[in-house]
């Protein structure tokens, strides 16, 4: 038993954007437009614009969104809807702008956005509440990038202070969106990049969600193959009109199954990097979802540096009960020593419970004579040490494999992890098992193999 629903009209294809104003033309004569004020995208607003004109309908233009929308962004798009009268609200960009037309459009009629009532009243994704009230404006979306999903889902997310809080709504769901993948040809490599990650992202996790129905599976695994297959083409060709095509289709079908299964967290270690902006409100998702661990530390390039991530720690501690892993396994693109005892002190101070480092041989600099002074350290403060081989060299023979393995258990590590760099995304199965077998030996390693529930 399940409940599938997806009422926007989508129109898809290439040049459909010139059917706007006949589109809009159905709710009125009068919109609100919401853009961010980005300069690249102007000549799109103007477009926009000209074509109203022809049609004799009338814009009102708010292009103060900003990515993260806030409620005090939001409130001074509310006042100009206020005074503009609009019969619709139309959105053009990606999920900020989206999102931001969502609250407008919702609370028109409103004296007031009661934030508070927003977010609590309507907390679900599941529920089928009842109109919030006659004076929603019908909403129109015309998304610029292929990753949030956001012009077909009934979610919108708004940041409170230093939290992002999503509320969902039927009413939230846009009546019609304009897919036109002429209008991402000119959307940066970067962003192609982030917000097809975004995409699969969505799929994935609505996918291996409980409440996932035939439907939404469907859409899902449609979604994750067309990423695929388009996103690294699209990159090398981001001119390409058919990969741009394919990744729109992905986008929107990742929304659809994202409306429908709602979001899960796709793995049990959860990584965050440090210093991000919205960190509470991602860690008390955490606590709800119910994990038992979180990693906070730094991917490769990102420039996350140690200071961040004992600012996180701090962060997580107030808002989540299960252990918390940190530190890093390699440089993450800053200019700083990626580990060293002075740093330790510093995250089993601010409340972590497992002490992240590099294992001994993978990144220079770092020896088995400061690995055990960390190991003393933490160890004596109540806590626990992870070496990890995170440089690649999880994918180098077995011999260097056990080599490493046997150098940090001398120095007397308590968890020892080899990273992903080998087949599909896992480490060389026969380094799995060097790496046990030096650790473990024979015995234990196949009694492991033989009682694991994945066998």
């Amino acid at each position: 038993m399940f409940d599938y629903c997806q009422p926007t009209r989508i129109h898809f294809g290439e040049g459909r954007l010139e059917e706007i104003a006949s589109i809009c033309g159905r709710y009125g004569k009068r919109g609100f437009m919401v853009t961010t004020p980005d300069a690249p995208l102007q000549p799109l607003y103007d477009r926009i614009k000209k074509y109203f004109e022809q049609a004799d309908i009338h814009i009102v233009h708010f292009d103060k969104v900003e990515p993260n929308p806030s409620v005090e962004m939001i409130e001074c798009g509310f006042e100009m809807l206020r005074e503009s009268n609009a019969e619709f609200v139309l959105a053009v960009g990606g999920g900020s702008s989206i999102d931001t037309a969502k609250a407008l459009a919702f609370c028109n009629g409103q004296e007031k956005i009661k934030w508070d009532e927003l977010f609590q009243k309507y907390s679900s994704p599941y529920v089928n509440y009842e109109e919030y009230s006659d004076t929603v404006l019908p909403l129109i979306t015309v998304p610029t990038t292929s990753g949030t999903g956001s012009q077909v889902t009934q979610a919108a997310v708004i940041t409170k202070g230093k939290e992002k809080i999503t509320f969902y709504h039927p009413s939230l769901f846009s009546k019609e969106c304009i897919i036109d993948p002429e209008l991402m040809l000119t959307l940066p490599k970067r962003m192609t990049a982030a917000t097809g990650f975004d995409a699969f992202t969505h799929a994935f996790e609505s996918y291996i969600n409980p409440r996932a129905s035939y439907f939404s599976e469907q859409d899902s695994m449609r979604a994750m193959k067309l990423i695929i297959d388009n996103l690294v083409k699209a990159l090398e060709e981001p001119e390409n009109l058919l990969y741009r095509s394919n990744m729109s289709l992905a986008d929107t079908l990742a929304g659809r199954a994202l409306a429908n299964s709602g979001a899960q967290a796709p793995h049990p270690l959860s990584e965050i990097i440090g210093g991000i902006t919205h960190l509470p409100h991602t860690v008390k998702r955490l606590e709800e979802v119910g994990f038992d661990f979180v990693c906070l530390t730094g991917n490769p390039g990102t420039g996350v540096t140690n200071e961040q991530i004992e600012k996180a720690i701090r962060l997580t501690k107030e808002h989540f009960s299960g252990l918390i892993i940190a530190g890093k396994m390699h440089g993450a693109g800053s200019d700083e020593p990626v580990a060293d005892l002075e740093t330790a002190k510093k995250f089993v101070e601010a409340g972590a419970d497992v002490i992240l480092v590099p294992a001994v041989g993978t990144v220079p600099g770092f020896d088995t004579d400061e690995l055990k002074m960390v190991v003393k350290e933490v160890h004596r403060c109540g806590g626990l040490v992870l070496t990890a081989i995170g440089t690649s060299q999880e994918s180098s023979d077995e011999d260097t494999i056990k080599d490493i393995a046997i150098m940090n258990k001398i120095c007397g590590v308590d968890i020892q992890h080899i990273g992903d760099a080998g087949y599909g995304g896992v480490a060389p199965v026969e380094n799995l098992l060097a790496m046990s077998k030096a650790l473990r030996g024979v015995r234990h390693t196949v009694s492991m193999i033989a009682r694991s529930i994945n066998r």
